[in-house]
């Protein structure tokens, strides 16, 4: 394995981006009407957090490379599911969707 580690305070910027997008992601929704329910949106982000949360809470000394990159790829499969949801939900009624 290598050396190099990271502080455990990048997961808790992690968190907090994502509790941040819960409230943007709702807020816009409820504004303009598109994208997932404030429900959908809880039950979507909320497994992923708590993972984070769980191990978070194991209190690690430092962050290797291969769990900022698991992190960064769950990170960019999320945000492709979410455009992919929000593709979806913008799509007029019987209109077929290309994503």
């Amino acid at each position: 394995m290598t050396d190099l580690a990271f502080s455990p305070h990048l997961l808790d910027l992690v968190l907090l981006v994502t509790v941040t997008e819960f409230v943007v992601l709702g807020v816009l929704n409820s504004r303009s009407g598109h994208g997932l329910q404030w429900l959908d949106l809880g039950l979507a982000l909320a497994p992923g957090f708590m993972l984070m949360l769980a191990f978070r809470v194991t209190q690690p000394q430092s962050l290797s490379v291969p769990t900022l990159l698991c992190l960064a790829a769950a990170g960019l499969l999320h945000a492709a599911d979410f455009y992919r949801r929000h593709v979806a939900t913008a799509t007029p009624v019987g209109v077929k969707n290309r994503a």
